[in-house]
């Protein structure tokens, strides 16, 4: 198959209101939900997924791991998208937050200590020209499989367009999933919006489109990418100019040698819209109900449950004091539920409460000593007090990578443990020893997603003088579709070519990682005279 070659805003949500509907905990081997409403709705909607996953991974020849992936993703999901608004903003400078969050229906976070996306639990009218939760879903989750392709490069267009193409599925036939159904959602701007010409979609920046182009840029995102996978006429070009790409020609170029013609291309995608469009139908084998695990939150994780979700979306200096001190408020009554316990350790730390955070995991781990969450929250604390107190008290940095070793023992392929027993060193001020730097190397490749922990190993290959490893690793986050237009990975890229291993030499560590990938809701209703 050719893919397979290629919070004061938390206000908003709720902080201190009561919950009534049950919270549920579901997990199943490639994911974690926290969701509200009815447990069949619930096991129904991570099958769907589950589904999804496996003919997603079959298309693009990704292997799968057997029993339950140790790094999932964790998908949390609220009432509305309007809810998803406010908890963009939330995350957000109030200027950024007015552009960036308007018209959004979800985001994904790729992170090392576990990815997170957020959706709504319902979106759009019900009409097959909206967009539903479960598309924003998949098409986020669609991010997740994408960037695990740790040295790969991809265009902007090819992001949000393999996404969208993805994320339209049909799961009305038992084991099968139709990949590549038509994307009703993007018909407005298909059908009546201007026509951007794919010479433009091929090098748009959707961060910096209008608010109309970038719903246009999604849907002739979709088409171009529907075209050149699913159409009859350009068989192996898409692989080709994504190659091409990986091997440092610019997108013209490789458009041009892969594509030909682009104005020819672009009538061709014009007809192909007219078309009556196919889809792939991918068989699977549908995932057998013991492997999805299905709990009732306690009644004290319910009660937290707004701190964790604006704790998992992200706090600042600001913020995170507020939010600590009402996750103190409502956990006083469970001190012996390990749930509440972790959602405040990790509220203490934001705020940089050390020996806070560390009681919380404390009290955790003694209602649950096997708690690998815990013993990370407890290291990471023990960690972030000896970085500012007793840097060089060996035996308390020995302390807390003790913890990180009985987390890992737990999990072996769990990437945070890793990664952090390689950060304990650099926090300390010390040189990473061999292990250390072999544990950051297998995070990276569990959790390539996390452009922190890239950059991490980054620096660490440019001091053991390994350049071409270096260079390879940064090249995806240099060309990052979402990176800020300041883009330091780009000048540290740059740098490394002139200098090689002395590139770090004067180098002053900027804003490197690109923002969340966020969707937008879908087509606006067309406007009409009174």
């Amino acid at each position: 198959m050719r893919l397979g070659r290629m919070m004061a805003a938390l206000v908003g949500i709720g902080l201190s209101a009561p919950l009534c509907a049950a919270w549920y905990e579901v997990r199943a081997p490639h994911f974690i939900i926290y969701s509200q409403g009815s447990a069949d709705a619930i096991r129904k909607f991570v099958t769907d997924l589950e589904d999804f996953d496996q003919a997603t991974r079959k298309l693009l020849n990704r292997p799968d791991v057997d029993g339950d992936d140790p790094n999932p993703v964790t998908i949390f999901t609220v009432d509305t998208v309007a809810s998803i608004v406010k908890l963009c903003k939330a995350g957000k400078a109030k200027e950024e937050a007015s552009k960036a969050c308007k018209y959004l229906g979800g985001f994904y976070d790729g992170r090392a200590e576990g990815s997170v996306a957020f959706v709504p639990r319902g979106a759009g009218s019900g009409s097959s020209t909206d967009i539903d939760a479960r598309t924003i879903l998949f098409h986020e989750y669609a991010h997740h499989l994408m960037f695990a392709n740790s040295l790969a490069v991809y265009p902007a267009w090819y992001v949000e367009g393999f996404a969208e193409f993805l994320s339209n599925v049909k799961l009305d036939r038992p084991g099968e999933v139709g990949i590549g159904r038509i994307a009703g959602s993007r018909a407005f701007s298909l059908l009546v919006q201007r026509a951007i010409p794919v010479r433009e979609i091929l090098t748009a920046d959707p961060s910096s489109l209008s608010p109309d182009d970038r719903l246009i840029f999604y849907g002739r995102a979709w088409l171009l990418t529907h075209y050149l996978t699913l159409g009859t006429r350009r068989d192996d070009q898409l692989a080709r100019y994504l190659i091409a790409i990986n091997k440092g020609q610019t997108n013209a170029e490789a458009a041009t040698a892969a594509f030909g013609d682009l104005d020819i291309l672009n009538k061709e995608v014009e007809r192909y819209m007219q078309a009556r469009l196919s889809y792939l139908p991918v068989k699977i084998s549908s995932i057998p109900p013991a492997k999805i695990r299905i709990r009732r939150l306690s009644a004290g994780e319910e009660a937290l449950m707004p701190v964790r979700l604006q704790s998992r979306r992200s706090v600042d200096d600001d913020s995170a004091p507020a939010v600590a001190s009402e996750a103190r408020r409502l956990a006083a009554p469970w001190p012996a539920d390990p749930g509440v316990q972790l959602i405040l350790a990790e509220a203490e730390f934001d705020a940089g409460n050390d020996d806070a955070a560390e009681a919380a995991a404390d009290r955790a781990l003694a209602a649950d000593p096997g708690n690998g969450v815990a013993m990370i929250f407890k290291a990471r604390a023990i960690m972030h007090r000896a970085e500012t107190q007793n840097r060089y008290d060996n035996a308390t940095w020995r302390s807390a990578r003790g913890w990180l070793l009985k987390a890992n023992r737990i999990e072996n392929d769990a990437a945070w443990p890793l990664i952090l027993f390689y950060r304990s060193f650099v926090q300390q001020g010390s040189k990473p020893t061999e292990n250390a730097v072999k544990a950051l190397e297998r995070g990276f490749i569990l959790a390539p997603q996390d452009d922190s922990v890239r950059m991490m190993l980054v620096y660490q290959l440019l001091r053991d003088k390994r350049v071409e490893e270096a260079q390879a690793v940064l090249t995806p986050l240099a060309f990052h579709p979402h990176a800020p237009a300041d883009n330091g990975a780009r000048r540290l890229l740059d740098r490394i070519k002139e200098r090689g291993a002395d590139a770090l030499s004067g180098w002053t560590i900027p804003t490197i990682a690109p923002a969340p990938l966020e969707l937008p809701p879908g087509e606006p209703a067309p406007k009409t005279s009174k």
